[in-house]
């Protein structure tokens, strides 16, 4: 049967293809967003646009399966203090807004999925990384352990809890990937910093493929890696792009000079974190692209 999901960060990057998988799998979505009148515009297939500020206006509606997604960009500005709260209020809000609705609710939602990240884990190094492990003591660490922890008050009252760690997400349409990628075009690109940190990354079509099994499957509670099985070096990462494009990619940027344009926000390159997705695996996920090779051939060409 055909189901209705809430989304909030809908019109982002991710609630884009994920739009399109709901759309092709024939269920319905309900919009959650900041922005009523620009999504009106750009959300043309949703069922309802709420303003996140009228959420609780939901609270008789069915719904079967909630996706949240809202938080202000993290590469969008400098990290300021004024945009760390930002990026904190941001997820905090949108998440306990969905915790308050639930429990408004006659009939509760069957799952809620929040997103979360890999910063979660902080500069590990080579390490091999599971979910058991404590956050990083630092901004990221706080920032997506305090989020996992509001999203899973949606336990308290019955509604099953689904918390993926997020690696960095290869699409073809994503800001992120863009960045990284124009100094290989400009024939300028190379290793950031020593090269040497690991990267964890997934497809987008793996990630929204997560969402659904995740929705669709029962047995899945609680947090997960989202991340493919086989983490790259940033040096390799940016070779195995670069050689699909005829680029070289043979200049490092220096860490200092990331940290000088970058600021605080450098960690998010700089620092190593290998986060395998062995418990979503054993739960029954296959992954469709498990090395970056491949997942740079789906979206470069």
């Amino acid at each position: 049967m055909a189901k209705t999901i809430l989304i909030t960060g809908a019109t982002g990057m991710i609630g884009g293809h994920l739009i399109r998988e709901i759309n092709k799998r024939g269920d319905r979505y309900f919009a959650v967003t900041t922005n009523p009148l620009a999504a009106e515009k750009k959300l043309k297939s949703a069922f309802r646009i709420t303003a996140s500020s009228e959420i609780l206006s939901l609270y008789n509606e069915k719904i079967d399966a909630m996706i949240n997604l809202a938080g202000a960009n993290l590469g969008a500005k400098r990290w300021t203090d004024t945009a760390k709260k930002e990026f904190y209020d941001s997820r905090m809000n949108s998440t306990n807004s969905l915790i308050e609705l639930i429990r408004e609710m006659e009939t509760k939602p069957e799952v809620l999925i929040s997103t979360s990240g890999v910063d979660y884990y902080g500069d590990t190094g080579s390490k091999e990384m599971f979910e058991d492990a404590p956050p990083a003591n630092s901004f990221l660490g706080k920032l997506t352990h305090d989020w996992e922890q509001a999203a899973l008050k949606a336990e308290e009252p019955g509604v099953r809890t689904v918390i993926f760690r997020t690696g960095f997400v290869m699409a073809a349409d994503s800001e992120a990937v863009k960045k990284l990628l124009m100094p290989v075009k400009l024939f300028v690109g190379g290793p950031l910093g020593g090269g040497k940190q690991y990267m964890s990354w997934i497809h987008i079509s793996d990630l929204i493929a997560l969402y659904m099994f995740a929705i669709d499957n029962v047995n899945v509670r609680g947090i997960y890696n989202a991340s493919a099985p086989n983490p790259q070096t940033n040096e390799l990462f940016t070779k195995h792009a670069a050689k699909l494009l005829h680029r070289p990619a043979f200049l490092p940027v220096p860490a200092f000079v990331i940290k000088t344009v970058l600021g605080e926000m450098s960690t998010v390159v700089l620092d190593g974190r290998r986060a395998m997705p062995k418990k979503i695996i054993d739960a029954g996920f296959k992954f469709r692209f498990e090395h970056d090779t491949d997942a740079w051939k789906d979206i470069l060409f």
